[in-house]
């Protein structure tokens, strides 16, 4: 066996260990199975013996064949009634052959490499005689097609033979030699027309044959094709011979094998597509569908973001104002915090989640969003029905999927949870450390400590200069230094609130190419499409293979 033979019989091997929900291929690995086991049989059996069947109708002398091939009388004959209701098997001195069927061996020393086996008439209307003819077939490497002018066309053998097309050599014997003309011109068309082509094709007449050689005779000229024949069997068959039949059995049964899977799950190539199409559909509009639950859920309330933002920046901030800020922003944020610490069921919100996400790193990897919604569930199911009908036009097997929806809201809600960790985060962070970077917090301390200076220093030359200064001017002072504070945490605040509203903007923009890049939904059913579609195009590279064009 060559490593291309071996590498196309490996695959069929792991097509027929497919138990997925894809009908068209289970209902083929019974049979695939059972063609592989044959030609491993046969691929393990290239130096064994010939097995050689006479196959015909009643009376068309295959029995009497047989007994002019040994020179003796093997096997009872009549021309008007079947003799043969056990195969008769005429094989090597020592070699063994189970046919799964009751048969009567016969032993011939002038064999050396063949085994014969005359069988049961193929037109009988005796089930079991035709079973056994069956279980020959199932082991035989040539079949001797035998008949007369008057049953070479008989039915009953081709539908005997039909299952067997390309599977096993044929040669054609025309038993009942005569000065009739020969039929081998329109039996080799009818061959042709039901798939098959005769090896060699031999008129004889056996039961002259027979006399002859009983009686001690030599040869006669109306004995047509029968030295041709004898000499075809023991001399043609050679072990080379043999062998190439062998082969090229096995390699029809190949061939076979693949021609048939790609037959029967070619066709289903045009629902795979609509099922495809349908898929694609339904991820279109469950994106829109979830995007549009995601923005009235978590970008409806931008004080979250602006929350997020500025407890990040609180953190980092520096300086006077800097300290400022992390006042006000603490107190500002106090009802937040006081529901976090009470479980209040502000927390629960889909919002303050995003938000208890953006701003804390440390949130645990099982932290979601629940996303569940009325209309995205409605939505979801009828998809859902739809694809059903789809699935089973295409072949595959219906499960129960009932927790499907609650397994889409959950890789939703983890998909956007994984957004606002990832790059939602980032932003957030980034707009932070700006806000309290070393040079911003430099600038926004200048105004109310230059103040705060100018106003010491005249508070001093004027005590030791031996004025006293009013109340009025420490209070126009203080007022002067809040509004400077005051401008200025106000500006931070509004920069803060400007920033946060670009960060929700670009995080907008990160979810949604979350939700439409990534297919949440119908997973199990997409990849069992995706499988369908990879097992016939990987067929139909196997059919190009064996039958290129």
């Amino acid at each position: 066996m060559n490593s291309a033979t071996q590498s196309i019989i490996e695959q069929l091997k792991a097509l027929s260990e497919y138990d997925g929900p894809w009908q068209p291929l289970c209902s083929e690995t019974d049979l695939l199975k059972t063609r592989l086991a044959e030609l491993h049989e046969r691929e393990h059996n290239q130096g064994d013996v010939l097995v050689i069947a006479l196959v015909g109708g009643s009376g068309v002398g295959k029995s009497t064949l047989l007994n002019a091939l040994a020179g003796d009388q093997l096997a009872k004959t009549s021309e008007f009634r079947p003799c043969t209701s056990v195969p008769t098997v005429y094989h090597p001195p020592g070699t063994k052959l189970d046919f799964d069927t009751e048969t009567n061996h016969v032993s011939g020393a002038a064999l050396e490499k063949l085994v014969i086996v005359d069988t049961p008439d193929s037109d009988t209307i005796v089930k079991a005689h035709r079973e056994s003819v069956i279980q020959v077939l199932k082991k035989c490497d040539l079949i001797m097609m035998c008949a007369d002018a008057e049953k070479y066309l008989d039915d009953a053998t081709w539908s005997l033979l039909r299952p067997l097309q390309h599977e096993r050599t044929i040669a054609c014997i025309e038993t009942k030699a005569s000065q009739v003309p020969s039929v081998e011109d329109h039996w080799r068309q009818r061959l042709k027309e039901e798939g098959f082509e005769a090896a060699a094709y031999f008129r004889v007449n056996s039961l002259r044959t027979f006399d002859r050689k009983l009686s001690g005779a030599g040869p006669g000229d109306d004995e047509y094709d029968f030295p041709k024949l004898e000499h075809y069997l023991y001399t043609e068959l050679n072990n080379e011979h043999i062998r190439r039949i062998k082969r090229s059995n096995a390699s029809g049964l190949l061939v076979k094998t693949i021609v048939t899977l790609h037959e029967r799950v070619g066709d289903t190539g045009d629902h795979l597509g609509e099922l495809k199409k349908a898929l694609q559909k339904v991820d279109k509009d469950l994106a829109e569908a979830a995007i549009d639950i995601v923005e009235r859920r978590l970008f409806s309330e931008p004080h979250l973001w602006n929350y997020a933002l500025g407890k990040e920046t609180s953190l980092r901030m520096k300086g006077v104002i800097g300290t400022l800020y992390k006042m006000l922003e603490s107190i500002r944020t106090l009802p937040a915090r006081m529901a976090q610490w009470s479980l209040w069921p502000l927390q629960s919100g889909a919002g303050h989640r995003a938000a208890s996400l953006l701003s804390k790193p440390d949130q645990p990897d099982d932290a979601t969003l629940n996303l569940d919604s009325r209309d995205l569930k409605r939505i979801f199911k009828t998809k859902q029905s739809e694809l059903g009908v789809l699935l089973a036009k295409a072949g595959f097997t219906a499960k129960d999927s009932d927790d499907s929806y609650e397994d889409y809201i959950d890789e939703l809600g983890d998909q956007i949870a994984e957004v606002l960790r990832g790059p939602s985060r980032d932003r957030i962070v980034t707009r932070a450390r700006v806000l309290s970077s070393w040079p911003l917090a430099f600038a926004l301390d200048i105004p109310p400590v230059a103040f705060f200076g100018v106003t010491a220093y005249n508070v001093v030359i004027n005590y030791f200069n031996g004025i006293f200064l009013e109340w009025a001017f420490f209070i126009h002072s203080a007022s002067v230094l809040a509004i400077i504070i005051i401008a200025e945490l106000a500006s931070v605040s509004i920069a803060s609130r400007v920033l946060a509203y670009t960060a929700r903007s670009g995080s907008i923009s990160d979810l949604k190419k979350a939700i439409q890049g990534h297919r949440l939904a119908f997973g199990k059913e997409r990849h069992a499409m995706e499988q369908a579609n990879d097992i016939r195009e990987e067929i139909a590279a196997l059919k190009s293979a064996v039958q290129p064009q």
